[in-house]
Protein backbone atom coordinates (compact mmCIF):
# COMPACT_ATOMS: atom_id res chain seq x y z
CA UNK A 1 0.00 0.00 0.00
CA UNK A 2 0.73 3.74 -0.41
CA UNK A 3 2.82 5.16 2.71
CA UNK A 4 0.01 7.99 3.19
CA UNK A 5 -2.74 5.09 3.03
CA UNK A 6 -0.72 3.03 5.26
CA UNK A 7 -0.34 5.44 8.07
CA UNK A 8 -4.02 6.17 7.75
CA UNK A 9 -4.72 2.93 8.70
CA UNK A 10 -2.03 2.23 11.19
CA UNK A 11 -4.01 5.20 12.95
CA UNK A 12 -7.13 4.23 12.86
CA UNK A 13 -6.17 1.20 14.69
CA UNK A 14 -7.19 1.09 18.56
CA UNK A 15 -4.40 2.15 20.69
CA UNK A 16 -3.96 2.63 24.75
CA UNK A 17 -3.46 6.12 25.10
CA UNK A 18 -0.24 5.68 26.79
CA UNK A 19 3.19 5.31 24.98
CA UNK A 20 3.65 1.90 23.51
CA UNK A 21 6.96 0.12 22.54
CA UNK A 22 7.71 -3.15 20.57
CA UNK A 23 9.84 -5.49 21.71
CA UNK A 24 11.41 -8.18 19.21
CA UNK A 25 13.39 -11.22 20.56
CA UNK A 26 15.54 -12.24 18.34
CA UNK A 27 17.90 -14.64 20.20
CA UNK A 28 17.10 -17.97 18.92
CA UNK A 29 18.72 -20.51 17.34
CA UNK A 30 16.32 -22.79 15.20
CA UNK A 31 18.21 -25.64 15.82
CA UNK A 32 14.94 -27.69 14.31
CA UNK A 33 16.13 -26.02 10.93
CA UNK A 34 19.12 -27.61 10.84
CA UNK A 35 21.47 -27.34 8.55
CA UNK A 36 19.95 -24.52 7.04
CA UNK A 37 19.93 -22.84 10.67
CA UNK A 38 23.33 -22.55 12.51
CA UNK A 39 24.48 -20.21 14.91
CA UNK A 40 26.28 -17.62 13.06
CA UNK A 41 23.13 -17.63 10.59
CA UNK A 42 20.34 -18.59 12.90
CA UNK A 43 16.64 -18.81 11.56
CA UNK A 44 15.22 -15.56 12.02
CA UNK A 45 18.11 -14.25 9.32
CA UNK A 46 17.28 -16.85 7.00
CA UNK A 47 15.50 -15.55 4.11
CA UNK A 48 12.20 -17.23 5.09
CA UNK A 49 9.72 -14.68 4.92
CA UNK A 50 7.54 -13.27 1.87
CA UNK A 51 9.91 -11.91 -0.64
CA UNK A 52 12.87 -13.71 0.72
CA UNK A 53 12.99 -11.01 3.00
CA UNK A 54 14.18 -11.92 6.99
CA UNK A 55 11.72 -13.16 9.31
CA UNK A 56 13.61 -10.59 11.61
CA UNK A 57 12.78 -7.93 8.98
CA UNK A 58 9.34 -9.09 8.31
CA UNK A 59 8.49 -9.15 12.73
CA UNK A 60 10.16 -5.65 13.03
CA UNK A 61 8.47 -4.09 9.65
CA UNK A 62 5.50 -5.45 11.59
CA UNK A 63 5.41 -3.93 14.69
CA UNK A 64 7.28 -0.54 13.98
CA UNK A 65 3.90 1.51 12.60
CA UNK A 66 2.52 0.97 15.52
CA UNK A 67 5.33 1.64 18.26
CA UNK A 68 6.85 4.52 19.68
CA UNK A 69 9.65 2.59 20.07
CA UNK A 70 11.03 -0.46 18.64
CA UNK A 71 13.48 -2.73 20.87
CA UNK A 72 15.34 -6.00 19.39
CA UNK A 73 17.12 -8.17 21.94
CA UNK A 74 19.42 -10.29 20.42
CA UNK A 75 22.12 -12.03 22.06
CA UNK A 76 25.73 -10.30 21.76
CA UNK A 77 27.37 -12.52 19.30
CA UNK A 78 24.79 -12.19 17.13
CA UNK A 79 24.16 -8.51 17.45
CA UNK A 80 26.07 -6.79 13.86
CA UNK A 81 23.95 -8.91 11.80
CA UNK A 82 21.34 -8.17 13.30
CA UNK A 83 21.80 -4.92 12.87
CA UNK A 84 23.04 -5.32 9.08
CA UNK A 85 19.92 -6.92 8.74
CA UNK A 86 17.96 -3.75 10.05
CA UNK A 87 19.71 -1.35 8.19
CA UNK A 88 17.86 -0.17 5.63
CA UNK A 89 14.66 0.16 7.93
CA UNK A 90 13.90 3.34 7.68
CA UNK A 91 12.28 6.10 10.14
CA UNK A 92 11.73 3.34 12.96
CA UNK A 93 13.42 4.72 16.34
CA UNK A 94 15.04 1.27 16.70
CA UNK A 95 17.39 0.06 19.90
CA UNK A 96 19.48 -3.33 20.40
CA UNK A 97 19.58 -4.60 23.56
CA UNK A 98 22.45 -7.36 22.97
CA UNK A 99 22.11 -9.92 25.80
CA UNK A 100 25.91 -11.34 27.07
CA UNK A 101 24.52 -14.86 27.30
CA UNK A 102 21.22 -16.27 26.49
CA UNK A 103 18.89 -16.47 29.03
CA UNK A 104 15.31 -17.25 27.84
CA UNK A 105 11.95 -15.18 27.08
CA UNK A 106 12.20 -14.36 30.64
CA UNK A 107 14.78 -12.40 31.54
CA UNK A 108 14.97 -11.01 27.92
CA UNK A 109 11.48 -9.05 28.13
CA UNK A 110 12.15 -8.38 32.03
CA UNK A 111 15.43 -6.61 30.85
CA UNK A 112 13.63 -4.83 28.01
CA UNK A 113 10.48 -3.91 30.32
CA UNK A 114 13.24 -1.88 32.52
CA UNK A 115 14.42 -0.10 29.43
CA UNK A 116 11.00 0.74 28.15
CA UNK A 117 10.12 2.07 31.31
CA UNK A 118 13.58 4.12 31.81
CA UNK A 119 13.06 5.40 28.25
CA UNK A 120 9.40 5.84 27.34
CA UNK A 121 7.91 6.21 31.40
CA UNK A 122 6.44 3.91 34.22
CA UNK A 123 3.08 4.39 31.99
CA UNK A 124 4.33 2.82 28.64
CA UNK A 125 2.56 -0.50 27.29
CA UNK A 126 4.76 -2.90 25.63
CA UNK A 127 3.82 -5.40 22.60
CA UNK A 128 6.11 -7.82 22.14
CA UNK A 129 7.13 -10.59 18.73
CA UNK A 130 9.08 -13.09 18.17
CA UNK A 131 11.47 -12.49 15.37
CA UNK A 132 11.63 -15.90 13.80
CA UNK A 133 7.38 -16.32 13.34
CA UNK A 134 5.98 -16.40 10.19
CA UNK A 135 1.97 -14.33 9.77
CA UNK A 136 1.00 -13.65 6.63
CA UNK A 137 -1.19 -11.27 7.10
CA UNK A 138 0.54 -7.67 7.92
CA UNK A 139 -2.42 -5.72 8.18
CA UNK A 140 -4.37 -8.02 10.38
CA UNK A 141 -1.33 -8.58 12.92
CA UNK A 142 -1.53 -4.79 13.16
CA UNK A 143 -4.95 -4.77 14.18
CA UNK A 144 -4.56 -8.04 17.01
CA UNK A 145 -1.83 -6.27 18.21
CA UNK A 146 -3.44 -2.75 18.61
CA UNK A 147 -5.88 -4.48 20.12
CA UNK A 148 -4.12 -6.88 22.52
CA UNK A 149 -2.33 -3.39 23.92
CA UNK A 150 -5.47 -1.78 24.47
CA UNK A 151 -6.67 -4.66 26.03
CA UNK A 152 -3.96 -4.91 28.51
CA UNK A 153 -3.94 -1.09 29.38
CA UNK A 154 -7.56 -1.54 30.20
CA UNK A 155 -7.34 -4.46 32.02
CA UNK A 156 -3.81 -3.66 33.77
CA UNK A 157 -3.18 -7.29 32.57
CA UNK A 158 -0.66 -9.28 30.57
CA UNK A 159 -2.27 -10.72 27.42
CA UNK A 160 -1.03 -13.32 25.55
CA UNK A 161 -2.14 -13.81 21.98
CA UNK A 162 -3.60 -17.28 20.52
CA UNK A 163 -4.46 -18.88 17.62
CA UNK A 164 -7.60 -21.57 17.03
CA UNK A 165 -5.67 -24.98 16.96
CA UNK A 166 -5.69 -26.27 12.64
CA UNK A 167 -4.32 -29.31 13.52
CA UNK A 168 -2.79 -31.69 17.12
CA UNK A 169 0.60 -30.21 16.85
CA UNK A 170 2.89 -31.35 19.33
CA UNK A 171 5.78 -28.71 18.61
CA UNK A 172 3.34 -25.41 20.08
CA UNK A 173 2.46 -24.52 23.48
CA UNK A 174 -1.03 -24.20 24.10
CA UNK A 175 -3.19 -21.49 26.49
CA UNK A 176 -6.65 -22.65 27.80
CA UNK A 177 -8.91 -19.52 27.21
CA UNK A 178 -11.38 -18.63 29.78
CA UNK A 179 -14.02 -16.23 30.74
CA UNK A 180 -14.84 -13.29 28.32
CA UNK A 181 -13.87 -9.98 29.53
CA UNK A 182 -16.69 -6.97 30.01
CA UNK A 183 -15.97 -4.36 27.11
CA UNK A 184 -13.67 -1.57 28.84
CA UNK A 185 -14.99 1.46 30.18
CA UNK A 186 -14.75 4.92 28.19
CA UNK A 187 -13.64 2.71 25.00
CA UNK A 188 -15.19 2.54 21.79
CA UNK A 189 -16.00 -1.60 20.61
CA UNK A 190 -12.82 -3.43 20.10
CA UNK A 191 -12.14 -5.67 17.01
CA UNK A 192 -11.70 -8.91 19.03
CA UNK A 193 -12.88 -9.72 22.31
CA UNK A 194 -10.82 -10.83 25.04
CA UNK A 195 -10.72 -13.40 27.70
CA UNK A 196 -9.24 -14.82 31.15
CA UNK A 197 -6.68 -16.72 30.48
CA UNK A 198 -6.65 -20.02 32.70
CA UNK A 199 -3.45 -22.06 32.11
CA UNK A 200 -0.42 -22.88 29.81
CA UNK A 201 0.19 -26.36 28.02
CA UNK A 202 3.41 -26.53 26.37
CA UNK A 203 4.51 -29.71 23.75
CA UNK A 204 2.22 -31.93 24.87
CA UNK A 205 2.26 -35.31 23.57
CA UNK A 206 0.12 -36.47 20.69
CA UNK A 207 -3.16 -37.73 22.33
CA UNK A 208 -2.95 -34.89 24.60
CA UNK A 209 -2.58 -32.34 21.59
CA UNK A 210 -5.54 -34.35 20.00
CA UNK A 211 -7.96 -33.63 22.92
CA UNK A 212 -6.69 -30.26 23.44
CA UNK A 213 -7.83 -29.54 19.51
CA UNK A 214 -11.09 -31.14 20.43
CA UNK A 215 -11.99 -29.33 23.56
CA UNK A 216 -12.69 -25.59 21.90
CA UNK A 217 -11.18 -23.68 24.43
CA UNK A 218 -7.32 -24.25 23.89
CA UNK A 219 -5.61 -22.14 21.93
CA UNK A 220 -1.88 -22.19 20.11
CA UNK A 221 0.27 -19.85 22.06
CA UNK A 222 1.41 -17.54 19.62
CA UNK A 223 4.42 -15.99 21.87
CA UNK A 224 2.84 -12.60 21.35
CA UNK A 225 2.65 -10.59 24.66
CA UNK A 226 0.92 -7.31 25.51
CA UNK A 227 1.03 -5.51 29.11
CA UNK A 228 2.34 -2.34 30.77
CA UNK A 229 5.55 -2.34 31.18
CA UNK A 230 5.43 -1.66 35.13
CA UNK A 231 2.93 -3.58 35.57
CA UNK A 232 5.06 -6.88 34.06
CA UNK A 233 7.69 -5.58 36.54
CA UNK A 234 5.69 -5.91 39.51
CA UNK A 235 4.13 -9.34 38.84
CA UNK A 236 7.74 -10.63 37.92
CA UNK A 237 8.74 -9.60 41.72
CA UNK A 238 5.18 -11.30 42.87
CA UNK A 239 5.80 -14.64 41.10
CA UNK A 240 9.60 -14.93 41.10
CA UNK A 241 11.72 -12.04 44.05
CA UNK A 242 15.04 -13.59 43.38
CA UNK A 243 14.86 -13.54 39.74
CA UNK A 244 13.41 -9.83 39.86
CA UNK A 245 16.25 -8.39 42.20
CA UNK A 246 19.37 -10.39 40.19
CA UNK A 247 17.49 -8.59 36.77
CA UNK A 248 17.28 -5.38 38.54
CA UNK A 249 21.23 -5.43 40.01
CA UNK A 250 21.87 -6.73 36.16
CA UNK A 251 20.33 -3.51 34.79
CA UNK A 252 21.80 -1.02 37.07
CA UNK A 253 25.26 -2.36 35.75
CA UNK A 254 24.46 -1.74 32.39
CA UNK A 255 27.13 1.00 31.65
CA UNK A 256 29.60 -1.26 32.82
CA UNK A 257 30.18 -4.13 30.13
CA UNK A 258 31.94 -6.54 32.64
CA UNK A 259 29.68 -5.94 36.03
CA UNK A 260 26.86 -6.17 33.54
CA UNK A 261 27.96 -9.55 31.56
CA UNK A 262 28.60 -10.95 35.11
CA UNK A 263 25.60 -10.01 36.61
CA UNK A 264 23.28 -11.46 33.76
CA UNK A 265 24.74 -14.46 33.90
CA UNK A 266 24.16 -15.05 37.16
CA UNK A 267 19.80 -15.46 35.83
CA UNK A 268 18.08 -18.71 35.21
CA UNK A 269 17.91 -19.73 31.78
CA UNK A 270 13.97 -19.54 31.44
CA UNK A 271 10.66 -18.60 29.12
CA UNK A 272 8.16 -16.06 30.35
CA UNK A 273 5.89 -18.40 30.48
CA UNK A 274 6.77 -20.79 33.69
CA UNK A 275 8.43 -17.45 35.49
CA UNK A 276 5.68 -15.27 34.99
CA UNK A 277 2.56 -15.54 32.90
CA UNK A 278 2.05 -19.21 34.70
CA UNK A 279 2.15 -17.37 38.01
CA UNK A 280 0.42 -14.43 37.75
CA UNK A 281 -3.54 -13.91 38.41
CA UNK A 282 -3.66 -11.32 35.79
CA UNK A 283 -3.54 -13.01 32.54
CA UNK A 284 -5.55 -12.54 29.61
CA UNK A 285 -5.77 -13.78 25.97
CA UNK A 286 -6.98 -12.70 22.96
CA UNK A 287 -8.05 -15.22 19.97
CA UNK A 288 -6.31 -13.89 16.73
CA UNK A 289 -8.17 -14.93 13.44
CA UNK A 290 -4.47 -15.18 11.78
CA UNK A 291 -2.69 -17.45 10.04
CA UNK A 292 0.59 -18.05 12.08
CA UNK A 293 3.76 -20.82 12.41
CA UNK A 294 6.45 -20.57 14.87
CA UNK A 295 8.33 -22.16 11.92
CA UNK A 296 9.71 -24.47 14.33
CA UNK A 297 10.82 -27.59 12.05
CA UNK A 298 10.86 -28.14 8.54
CA UNK A 299 7.43 -29.78 8.52
CA UNK A 300 5.64 -26.41 9.60
CA UNK A 301 8.26 -25.01 6.88
CA UNK A 302 6.09 -27.08 4.34
CA UNK A 303 3.12 -26.86 5.50
CA UNK A 304 3.65 -22.98 5.50
CA UNK A 305 4.22 -23.00 1.73
CA UNK A 306 1.33 -25.53 1.03
CA UNK A 307 -1.04 -23.06 2.98
CA UNK A 308 0.20 -20.16 0.48
CA UNK A 309 -0.39 -22.90 -2.47
CA UNK A 310 3.38 -23.89 -2.98
CA UNK A 311 4.18 -27.01 -4.57
CA UNK A 312 3.16 -29.21 -7.35
CA UNK A 313 0.34 -31.29 -8.15
CA UNK A 314 2.24 -34.04 -5.86
CA UNK A 315 2.64 -32.06 -2.75
CA UNK A 316 6.12 -31.76 -3.32
CA UNK A 317 8.07 -28.49 -2.54
CA UNK A 318 10.83 -27.97 -4.17
CA UNK A 319 13.54 -24.86 -3.49
CA UNK A 320 16.74 -24.57 -5.78
CA UNK A 321 18.22 -26.81 -8.08
CA UNK A 322 16.07 -30.14 -6.92
CA UNK A 323 13.78 -32.54 -8.61
CA UNK A 324 11.32 -35.07 -7.30
CA UNK A 325 10.08 -37.37 -9.71
CA UNK A 326 7.68 -40.24 -8.56
CA UNK A 327 7.28 -38.64 -5.54
CA UNK A 328 4.63 -37.49 -3.13
CA UNK A 329 4.86 -34.59 -0.03
CA UNK A 330 8.27 -34.03 0.15
CA UNK A 331 10.25 -30.82 1.05
CA UNK A 332 13.30 -30.83 -0.73
CA UNK A 333 15.68 -27.56 -0.55
CA UNK A 334 18.34 -27.92 -2.77
CA UNK A 335 19.75 -24.37 -2.30
CA UNK A 336 23.53 -25.14 -2.32
CA UNK A 337 23.49 -25.02 -6.07
CA UNK A 338 24.08 -29.20 -6.50
CA UNK A 339 21.45 -30.92 -8.03
CA UNK A 340 19.65 -33.05 -5.60
CA UNK A 341 16.85 -35.79 -6.78
CA UNK A 342 14.23 -37.68 -5.11
CA UNK A 343 13.00 -40.55 -6.98
CA UNK A 344 10.23 -42.74 -5.44
CA UNK A 345 9.92 -41.26 -2.45
CA UNK A 346 7.26 -40.32 0.18
CA UNK A 347 6.64 -37.21 2.72
CA UNK A 348 10.67 -36.67 2.70
CA UNK A 349 12.15 -33.82 3.67
CA UNK A 350 15.99 -33.63 1.83
CA UNK A 351 18.05 -30.56 2.66
CA UNK A 352 21.34 -29.86 1.39
CA UNK A 353 23.18 -27.02 2.23
CA UNK A 354 26.38 -27.58 0.89
CA UNK A 355 28.67 -28.88 4.24
CA UNK A 356 25.61 -30.75 5.51
CA UNK A 357 22.61 -32.93 4.50
CA UNK A 358 19.87 -33.89 6.45
CA UNK A 359 17.71 -36.37 4.98
CA UNK A 360 14.64 -37.34 7.03
CA UNK A 361 10.53 -38.58 7.33
CA UNK A 362 8.83 -35.32 7.45
CA UNK A 363 6.35 -36.66 10.48
CA UNK A 364 9.97 -36.75 12.44
CA UNK A 365 11.08 -33.08 12.15
CA UNK A 366 10.93 -32.42 15.49
CA UNK A 367 13.92 -35.07 15.90
CA UNK A 368 16.34 -32.66 13.58
CA UNK A 369 17.63 -30.95 16.70
CA UNK A 370 19.17 -33.97 18.05
CA UNK A 371 21.51 -33.97 14.97
CA UNK A 372 22.56 -30.31 16.39
CA UNK A 373 23.21 -32.15 20.04
CA UNK A 374 25.01 -34.84 18.58
CA UNK A 375 27.22 -32.80 16.95
CA UNK A 376 27.84 -30.57 19.64
CA UNK A 377 29.02 -34.19 21.98
CA UNK A 378 31.40 -34.57 18.77
CA UNK A 379 33.15 -31.78 19.02
CA UNK A 380 31.87 -30.35 15.71
CA UNK A 381 30.99 -26.72 16.58
CA UNK A 382 31.49 -25.87 12.92
CA UNK A 383 28.53 -27.59 11.88
CA UNK A 384 26.66 -25.93 14.47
Amino acid sequence: PAPGAERARVAALPRPARPLAAVVLAGGAGTRLWPLSRASRPKHLLPLGPGGRTLLWEAVDRVAPLADAVLVVTIATQAELVGRALADLAGVRLALLPEPVARGTGPALGWAAHEVVRTLGADAVIISAHADHLIPEVELARVVLATAATWASAADGLLAVGVTPSHPATGFGYIEVGPRLPAPAGLPRLPFDAHRGLRFLEKPQSETAASLLASGTWQWNTGLFAWPASRFLEELERAAPAVAKALRAAVDRRDDAQAFTAAYAQLPSIAVEPLVLERTTRLLTLTAPMRWSDLGSFADLYAAGRAVGAGDAAGNIVRGTGVALDSRGCFLDAGAGRLVAAVGCEDLTIIDAGDALLVCPRPRAQQVREVVEWLRQADREDLT
